[in-house]
């Protein structure tokens, strides 16, 4: 009987701090959305403030992000300005264009710089090109 007692003690006592590390954690659940179009944004990156626990958007701009409770979270996309909210269960979030952080960009074999540091030659080659050259490797073909 006494093993019993013990049994259902242990176990009442695992319960509770089972109960007592799971309020210390949220999940959110979340939409992010182009205020411009209202269209969702894929890939869009949601980190908790201060960590490096994050998830990106899925296809319908949607995400679930456990994090510690009375956190908040950071939700960033390129050309969009960055928002930082405290976080709930539920979010909808509108991220607004952010036209003067995007320049003019060009990506080269190795990197990707900005059109007016670029120093050298820059070339266009189009699919159509490389289909006539009678080179089969495309690296040469270029």
């Amino acid at each position: 009987m006494e093993s019993k007692k013990r049994a259902f003690f242990f176990t009442l006592l695992f319960a509770m701090v089972c109960m007592v590390m799971q309020a210390q954690s949220l999940q959110v659940e979340g939409t992010v959305i182009s205020k411009s179009d209202g269209e969702p944004i894929i890939g869009a990156t949601v980190l908790e403030k201060g960590t490096t626990n994050g998830t990106i958007t899925d296809f319908d701009g949607k995400f679930v992000l456990s994090v510690n409770q009375g956190s908040e979270i950071v939700i960033s996309y390129v050309g969009f300005k960055s928002q930082t909210l405290k976080a709930q269960g539920v979010l909808k979030v509108l991220l607004e264009e952010d036209s003067e952080v995007l320049q003019e960009v060009v990506v080269t074999g190795y990197t990707t710089q900005r059109k007016a540091d670029l120093t050298g030659s820059v070339a266009v080659v189009s699919t159509e090109s490389l289909k006539t050259n009678s080179d089969p490797d495309p690296m040469r073909a270029l």
